[in-house]
């Protein structure tokens, strides 16, 4: 299986939990490879492989080439990929060249984090601005609501949304939901999604890395 992670908020630490949880199974080997940037571990993980480039001065991973990384794919059991990149920042929307979802993706995991809703839009929050701005119709200044939340998974009419360029099946993951508050906010976020793209994603899952903890709706 090779999993493509988009989105903001999480990607970096789901990824490197699913790689130690998964290399734990006997004889079963995991690469973790970025087709943008993404930090490194601070030490090895048994059965992990990690590709790519690192750069010492940030201390991150850069991508290989997508045709040497295909290349490599058919030696391991389960792939995982960061897709995605957001400076650091909670939220994001998407210039034309991103996310860099492989050909070869069976799954693309879209993570966004729940902390942000009521936080008010700014720079210090989102990643391209601008785009953010007209993606969701928010103005700086205003509370981040389920609404904005449901124009960054979908789109709008002029902005692609977290599964525009998703290949094989989709999967949508709420970071940080470690609380009941935040379970909340991810069933109201789930409400207010149209019926016919909810239909389309394969599951809906909010969860806490850090407290190992999952709800499946």
């Amino acid at each position: 299986m090779v999993v493509t992670v988009i989105g903001s908020g999480g990607k970096t630490t789901l990824i490197w939990r699913l790689a130690a949880s998964f290399a734990k199974q006997p004889g079963y080997e995991v690469l973790v490879s970025p087709t943008t940037k993404m930090f490194a571990p601070s030490q090895p993980i048994p059965g992990v492989t990690v590709a790519g480039k690192f750069n010492e001065a940030s201390g991150k991973l850069e991508s290989l080439p997508q045709e040497a990384l295909g290349k490599l794919i058919s030696g391991y059991d389960l792939v995982l990929i960061e897709g995605d990149g957001a400076k650091g920042f909670p939220l994001k929307a998407w210039a034309a060249h991103e996310p860099v979802v492989p050909s070869f993706t069976t799954l693309t995991i879209g993570v966004l984090p729940l902390w942000p809703l009521g936080k008010p839009v700014s720079d210090k929050l989102v990643h391209r601005l601008p785009l953010f701005l007209e993606l969701t119709g928010a103005a700086v200044g205003d509370p981040i609501t389920p609404e904005h939340f449901v124009s960054i998974i979908t789109g709008s009419k002029t902005q692609p949304g977290l599964f525009a360029k998703a290949r094989g099946e989709k999967l949508l993951y709420f970071s940080g939901a470690d609380s009941d508050e935040a379970v909340k906010q991810e069933q109201e976020i789930e409400n207010l999604l149209p019926v016919d793209f909810r239909d389309g994603l394969n599951g809906i899952i909010a969860g806490s890395v850090q407290n190992d903890w999952v709800l499946e709706l």
